[in-house]
C-alpha cells in the first residue's frame, strides 16, 4: 500500500541515515501547534516499521494564559498514541531579563536546553523538531534582512549535530492537509498573528506579497536557495576547520592564532576560521558580523602589535606582530597584581 504523502516524507529523512537506528531512542519536540502535532502523529506511526522508540517532550514556557492548556493537549494526544510524554516548564521571562536578547531567544534556548535533558534522560539517538519548509524561507527572509552571510542564509539543515528535521521539506498546506483528512485537532498560538514579532510580519505580509507578485512558488525557491547555500557553507567551514588546526593552538584556555596565515587565506575562509575561533573560545552569543570584520582588520594590518579588540561575554582579542589571541578579558584585580609584579 502507497504510504500517505507527509508518512512518505519523513520516512525518507529517517531512511537517510543517521540517528535513529533500530533499537534506539528518538525524542520528538511537541509544542501543540500543527506542525509538531503531525510529526509526533506520523513518527508514531513508523516507530514500529523502521524499529525505533518514540518519545514526545513539551516545556510550557509560561509565557501567556492558555499554556497550561497546550501542555494538557499534548499529554493527553501523547496518550492517545501510547507514545511516553516528558512534561517541563521554564523560567523564560527571568532568562531574557538576564541575557537581555528577548523573549523569542530566551524561549528557544530553554527549549532545546529542556529537550536535551530529555534525550539525556531517555538515553536517545536524537531530537526531531518540525520545522518546515515555510520556516526555512522565512528563516532565510530574516538573516537577508540582517544582512547574513552564506552560512547564516543556509537556514536550516534537514540534520544538524543531534537535530533531526523530517519536515524541513515540506510545505506547511501539506501539514495542514494530513491532520485535517484525519480529523487530529492541534492548539493555535496567539502570538504567531501578532505583528510585533518580525517573524509574523515575514509570514503573513512579506512572502504573500511575493507569492502574489513576483512568483507563486516563492517558499519553494528560497528553500531550495538555502538548500544550495548550505552546501557552499559547509565546503567553506570545512576548509576554516582546516585553516584553524594548521594555524591555532592552545596556551591554557586561550586560542592563539597565526596572524600573517591567517591573513593569507581567502576572506570568506579567513572569517569562517575567525568565528570558529570565538565559537571555540566562549561561544558565538553577541557576536555579530561587524565584530569578526573587526578583527580581520586588525588581522590584516601591517603593525597590529599592541592592538586589543574587546568583544562580548568577558573576551578579547589581543594582536602582536605574528599572532592574536583570543581568551577571557583580564579583571582589573588581576591586572593590578600584574602591574605590581613589574614594579621595581
Amino acid at each position: 500500500m502507497r504510504m500517505p504523502f507527509l508518512v512518505a516524507a519523513v520516512d525518507q529523512v529517517l531512511q537517510d541515515g543517521g540517528p535513529p537506528a533500530r533499537g534506539e531512542t528518538l525524542v520528538v519536540g511537541l509544542s501543540g501547534g500543527a506542525d509538531s502535532v503531525a510529526l509526533t502523529h506520523v513518527l508514531a506511526s513508523l516507530q514500529r516499521r523502521r524499529g525505533f522508540r518514540l518519545v514526545a517532550a513539551h516545556l510550557d514556557h509560561g509565557l501567556r494564559p492558555g499554556s497550561p492548556d497546550d501542555a494538557a493537549f499534548c499529554h493527553a494526544f501523547c496518550e492517545l498514541l501510547g507514545v511516553p510524554f516528558h512534561g517541563g516548564s521554564a523560567p523564560v521571562r527571568a532568562r531574557a531579563s538576564r541575557e537581555k536578547g528577548g523573549l523569542e531567544q530566551a524561549a528557544r534556548r530553554e527549549r532545546y536546553s529542556f529537550l536535551r535533558r530529555v534525550k539525556q534522560d531517555e538515553g536517545a539517538a536524537a531530537i526531531a523538531v518540525a520545522h518546515t519548509q515555510d520556516d526555512q524561507a522565512e528563516t532565510l527572509l530574516l538573516r537577508l534582512l540582517r544582512g547574513a552571510g552564506a552560512s547564516g542564509l543556509a537556514g536550516m539543515r534537514p540534520r544538524s549535530a543531534d537535530l533531526v528535521r523530517p519536515l524541513l521539506g515540506v510545505p506547511r498546506p501539506r501539514v495542514l492537509e494530513h491532520l485535517r483528512a484525519r480529523g487530529i485537532a492541534w492548539r493555535e498560538d496567539p502570538s504567531n498573528a501578532d505583528p510585533a514579532h518580525l517573524r509574523n510580519r515575514v509570514r503573513h505580509e512579506l512572502l504573500p506579497y511575493l507569492e502574489q507578485r513576483f512568483n507563486p512558488r516563492i517558499r519553494e525557491a528560497l528553500a531550495r536557495t538555502a538548500a544550495l547555500l548550505a552546501d557552499e557553507a559547509s565546503l567553506i567551514g570545512t576548509q576554516a576547520e582546516e585553516l584553524v588546526a594548521k594555524i591555532g593552538s592552545r596556551d591554557g584556555e586561550a586560542l592563539v592564532l597565526d596572524r600573517l596565515r591567517l591573513a593569507e587565506a581567502p576572506l570568506a575562509v579567513a572569517r569562517a576560521a575567525v568565528r570558529l575561533a570565538l565559537q571555540r573560545t566562549g561561544g558565538l552569543s553577541g557576536i555579530d558580523r561587524g565584530h569578526v570584520e573587526r578583527v580581520l582588520r586588525v588581522a590584516h594590518a601591517e603593525a597590529p602589535a599592541g592592538r586589543r579588540i574587546l568583544l562580548p561575554g568577558g573576551r578579547e582579542v589581543r594582536f602582536t606582530h605574528r599572532q592574536l589571541r583570543l581568551e577571557k578579558r583580564a579583571s582589573k584585580a588581576t591586572k593590578a597584581v600584574s602591574s605590581s609584579r613589574t614594579k621595581p
